[in-house]
């Protein structure tokens, strides 16, 4: 009985006194039935026989006024003890358990912050009203809450609400922390599917606790039908806004550069890009920088941001000491915190090694390209070695950055097997072109019909290009690549003075049937004859870059150079920036989103299995400690190769953590890793109520509740026009109950009425 009342009385315990009450105007009725002494004598026989003919009239009007009179106790004890009858829960009046299952969008956007309020406090706010309201019907509700960052672990499952699960419900929210991360919302609707499938015999609302933003609905099917789909195994859905407004926002959203070729005293450039996530126009946008937390003596100033654009500015940052650095930008904060910061790790060293191999021992074409990279490594930071091809398979390369073949005629095939090593994990390779090349080895063992280190078949000999025509059209016609950023969109006399004389082309037999679908292969610069010149294409990891001239003015039988384009000043520019286009592919800080994990896969005749991870400043530089597992390689040789394992998952937090790895020597490496808060949760613009309807097709078993509205958790929406209806009722039996009562009182004329 207990059970029934609490399901549906909000003052359950006011129902027994009201009970009682009705008894009242019962006893008063018998109490007047009997309050008077019957006298019988003649005068009063004449009376009784005339109030017979009368008497069931009367007597069905008294038993009526008595049952107005119960019905007005009965009103008033309806609304005294608030009587619950939502007419969409109507199933509770046969004593089911209700299921409550809370979806908790817990992703970056949720950090979105509007005067002393936030998007995930006020989802924990909703999640504390839900709980209490069942506490009010104890054992006949049940509680699951599901993090949407850690939806395979739900946080409650399938509890009864009671006062033992408010406690620890309330500790629990107490410590919860909003994640930075990007997160799928259709992941966590699909474990609260599952979850409610699987308990058939109750009644079952779902409750998607989130901002709600636009980014998030649109072309996002899997969610709609997921939604769908729990709509028609009749579970009410209630989605629960947490921003009333769509807040203006600017975000960090790039920080990079040639990290790679990082060298001590040389200044590296690197690139902060800030985009206006808002409708109106950011002025004066000022980003300070910092080199591990000390702030750098600059201030990067944007202007002007337009609504909705991104723009980027340029800042050079110099290392003083070889080692380990973290640059980290800042701008004040806004609406999201998140995205204000953004962090960079860079390993700097002494120098950057470049290897060049000089196919002609004889010739000079080295010169041009150390001259061009390297005419002091004070001030460009790379040390260049020329070498014989013999030293591709005499010394490891994993020392160097790039790697420069200069007129090479043939490589013996160890020293293949050594380059394709070294480019598919990453390393930088350049091709340059000469008279010593055997065009049927490139073909054969390089070309390797589009899977070797060469980018296509060569032609048996090297051509002229013919002479110009007019002075109007330049020899070396350059595209829009990052390689010639610096030249493209303008008339450039540099590259307008370039002169070429000779070149290796492609095979034509290639270009005409196999060029199109040659995959990962561009061309990004031409002769004036359109014949390819600069190729780029993808081995694995790295890059390779083939140009089809010799690196210097070696000269032909005639005596004329192959090219000029050593002696132009544009040649030094291109180098250089060759050098940090190569690289990138070796880049990996850049890359890094929080929430992904560290993977370690450390060689067990090098290092240790132990390894420290520092967390960022942030969360307290808190010191981890793992042991990584052996794992044997399964394409391991026959001495075997044994790896150890392990992965690092708790990088939710933004910023740089540290890494030690211990080698079998008992001295330490230093790793750095840069997590950065992912741009895609910046975009705070709201979807409207009417665009969620519209997405989810207007069912009526999906209701909308909007920001700091909580009637509906108490059921007072249902229960405000129950209490209105019981009023009007309660109106009327008064009135009723007063006409009655005065028809059936004495009211004796007066003396002005009797005359």
């Amino acid at each position: 009985m207990e059970t029934w009342l609490t399901q549906h009385f909000v003052n359950s315990a006011l129902v027994y006194t009201g009970a009682m009450m009705v008894a009242a105007p019962i006893i008063i009725h018998l109490i007047n039935r009997f309050q008077y002494k019957r006298v019988h004598f003649a005068a009063m026989e004449f009376l009784l026989q005339s109030q017979q003919t009368n008497q069931r009239r009367v007597l069905l009007e008294q038993l009526l006024l008595l049952l107005l009179r119960i019905f007005l106790i009965i009103c008033l004890l309806l609304l005294i003890a608030r009587l619950i009858l939502d007419p969409n829960q109507l199933s509770m009046f046969h004593g089911a358990k209700s299921h409550h299952v809370i979806v908790l969008d817990d992703s970056g956007s949720m950090q979105n912050v509007w005067g002393e309020q936030n998007a995930f406090d006020e989802g924990l706010q909703v999640i504390r009203k839900i709980a209490a309201e069942g506490a009010n019907r104890p054992n006949t509700e049940k509680f699951s809450l599901i993090l949407l960052s850690r939806a395979d672990a739900p946080l409650f499952l399938q509890r009864d609400i009671n006062e033992e699960l408010i406690n620890e419900l309330d500790a629990k929210l107490s410590n919860l922390t909003c994640s930075h991360q990007s997160l799928d919302l259709n992941k966590g609707l699909e474990v609260a599917a599952d979850l409610l499938n699987e308990d058939r015999a109750v009644i079952k609302t779902l409750h998607l606790i989130s901002d709600f933003r636009k980014s998030d609905w649109q072309e996002k099917k899997g969610v709609a039908s997921t939604i769908e789909n729990l709509s028609n195994d009749d579970v009410a859905i209630n989605l629960v806004k947490t921003v009333p407004d769509s807040q203006p926002n600017l975000a960090i959203t790039e920080l990079s550069g040639a990290t790679e070729v990082a060298a001590v005293n040389v200044p590296l450039r690197l690139r902060v890009s800030i985009k206006n996530f808002g409708d109106q126009v950011a002025n004066d946008v000022r980003v300070s920088a910092f080199d591990d937390q000390n702030k750098l003596p600059m201030s990067i100033v944007f202007d002007k941001i337009e609504a909705g654009s991104e723009i980027s500015q340029d800042f050079d940052v110099v290392f003083n000491k070889p080692d380990l650095h973290q640059i980290n930008v800042s701008l004040t904060n806004d609406a999201l915190g998140g995205d204000n910061q953004r962090f960079l790790s860079i390993a700097v060293k002494p120098s950057n090694p470049v290897l060049i191999i000089d196919g002609n021992p004889s010739g000079n074409e080295w010169m041009y390209i150390q001259t061009a990279i390297a005419p002091d490594a004070s001030t460009t930071g790379f040390a260049p070695s020329v070498e014989s091809v013999d030293y591709l398979r005499r010394h490891p390369l994993d020392q160097f950055k790039n790697i420069y073949l200069l007129n090479v005629a043939e490589l013996p095939l160890d020293a293949v097997s050594v380059l394709e090593k070294f480019v598919s994990e990453g390393g930088g390779l350049v091709w340059f072109v000469g008279p010593s090349v055997q065009a049927a080895f490139y073909n054969d063992k390089l070309f390797k019909e589009g899977k070797g280190l060469f980018p296509a078949p060569l032609e048996m000999a090297p051509r002229d290009l013919p002479a110009r025509e007019t002075n109007t059209i330049v020899d070396m016609q350059v595209s829009d690549h990052p390689l010639f950023s610096v030249f493209a969109g303008q008339d450039n006399p540099l590259i307008e003075a370039v002169t070429i004389s000779k070149y290796f082309p492609l095979s034509q037999k290639w270009l005409q049937t196999e060029a199109k679908n040659a995959s990962g292969v561009n061309i990004i610069a031409t002769l004036r004859n359109q014949a390819p010149f600069i190729i780029e294409h993808r081995f694995g990891k790295g890059r390779i870059i083939t140009c089809l001239t010799s690196a210097g003015p070696i000269a032909t039988i005639e005596g004329e150079p192959w090219n000029s384009w050593a002696l132009n000043p544009s040649y030094i520019v291109f180098q250089l920036e060759l050098q940090k286009y190569l690289v990138q592919s070796r880049s990996h800080e850049q890359a890094e989103i929080v929430g992904d994990p560290i993977t370690f896969s450390l060689d067990a005749a090098v290092f240790s299995d132990e390894i420290q991870i520092q967390t960022p400043i942030s969360q307290g530089e808190r010191t981890i400690r793992l042991k990584a597992s052996p794992k044997q390689e399964s394409n391991a040789s026959e001495n075997g190769s044994l790896k150890l394992d392990t992965t690092y998952r708790e990088t939710d937090q933004p910023g740089i953590y540290s890494v030690q790895l211990k080698r079998q020597d008992q001295t330490v490496e230093q790793q750095m890793y840069a997590f950065n808060f992912p741009s895609t949760e910046s975009n705070l613009e709201l979807a409207t109520s009417e665009e969620l309807f519209k997405a989810l097709g207007n069912r009526s078993q999906i209701q909308i509740q909007e920001p700091g509205e909580f009637q509906w958790i108490q059921g007072q929406e249902a229960g405000r026009e129950i209490t209105n209806s019981i009023l009007v009722i309660l109106f009327l039996i008064l009135i009723c109950e007063q006409l009655l009562a005065y028809r059936l009182s004495y009211h004796p004329q007066t003396a002005s009425a009797a005359a």
